[in-house]
């Protein structure tokens, strides 16, 4: 068998980060049961960590025992910001990609019969691993309809009032008047997201009421007044949670017009929202567990587009109806 030296010292270097992880996660987790087994997570993949240092020893190939300290950090960083359920998501991300990895190099057809089997129950434990975090995100379906019910306000907070406030810029010469503009469109959205929010979520509710009502009823079922209680709250808190976080997305774009002129203000809007759009949608996407990157450029290209759409018919109106506000 021949040794790949490169490759070999990247697996150890990356057993060894997620070893340490797991472990440093571990003890900041409240959860038992995610915390438990991100402990004897660490300790296999401390274990898939010596396969690649003895292997790289075998062969006299020079190592070094340092980990990703940024990665570590970053994750434990990030962990405080998304909650126990997308940090499952986030590991389960890095263990499809570990996983990926392997199989490929399985594939290579001088690995001796030893390496080989060795290599391929570390393959088959790291698949075990996505089933931990899948389980730990059954456990936390209430942080994932609130994730989405702050991300789906955000994100068209974002979105309307940029797109408003684009228009705006093409017809209106005082950069305050274009952020009362921007906070006009800000308010009427937030109460008529809020009402949306609480009227989609409501009629769900009540369908759930019903089948509760059913169950009980047809299979005797003792009825569980703390479950129900929880399902008629449901309206209320996804309401909540989309006015609120319509607010502080549709904040994003209109701060810049408070201080800076109009076309300052709009550039340095663009650019807030692209960054704020992406980090929001690179959540739904950890959250339904699709590529990060591709879903959090394409969101942000579409509220850059919406913005240019509405600035250019805006400066339509002006240049040929020529409408404008000094």
């Amino acid at each position: 068998m021949q040794p790949d030296p490169d490759k070999w010292r990247e697996f150890y270097r990356d057993e060894l980060t997620d070893m340490n992880f797991y472990s440093k996660l571990s003890r900041t987790i409240k959860d038992d049961y995610l915390r438990e087994n991100l402990s004897k997570l660490s300790e296999i993949e401390r274990e898939h960590s010596e396969f690649w240092k003895e292997n790289m020893k075998r062969f006299g190939i020079k190592y070094s025992n340092r980990y990703n300290r940024f990665k570590v950090t970053f994750l434990l960083l990030a962990r405080y910001f998304l909650g126990n359920f997308l940090t499952a998501r986030l590991l389960e991300h890095g263990e499809i990609s570990t996983v990926s990895v392997y199989s490929d190099y399985l594939k290579k057809k001088d690995l001796d019969e030893d390496f080989r089997a060795r290599l391929s129950k570390i393959l088959d434990e790291e698949i075990n691993h996505e089933e931990i975090f899948e389980k730990a995100m059954e456990k936390s379906q209430d942080t994932v309809e609130r994730n989405k019910d702050v991300i789906y306000g955000i994100s068209d907070g974002l979105v309307e009032v940029l797109a408003a406030l684009a228009g705006l810029t093409s017809i209106i010469e005082n950069n305050i008047d274009i952020a009362l503009g921007g906070l006009v469109v800000g308010i009427s959205g937030t109460a008529s997201m809020t009402i949306g929010a609480y009227l989609s979520k409501k009629s769900e509710t009540e369908y759930k009421l019903v089948e509760e009502e059913k169950r009980i009823l047809f299979r005797r079922k003792k009825k569980d007044p703390e479950y129900v209680d929880k399902i008629k709250a449901e309206s209320k808190t996804s309401a909540l949670y989309v006015g609120l976080s319509y607010i502080l997305g549709s904040a994003v774009p209109i701060l810049p017009f408070v201080f800076l002129h109009k076309y300052l203000a709009l550039i340095l809007s663009i650019i807030l929202v692209f960054i704020v759009q992406g980090i929001a949608n690179a959540m739904v996407a950890l959250s339904v567990n699709v590529r990060v990157m591709k879903m959090a450029i394409r969101a942000s290209s579409l509220a850059l587009l919406a913005a240019a759409i509405t600035f250019f018919v805006g400066f339509a109106f002006h240049y040929f109806l020529h409408i404008s506000i000094i």
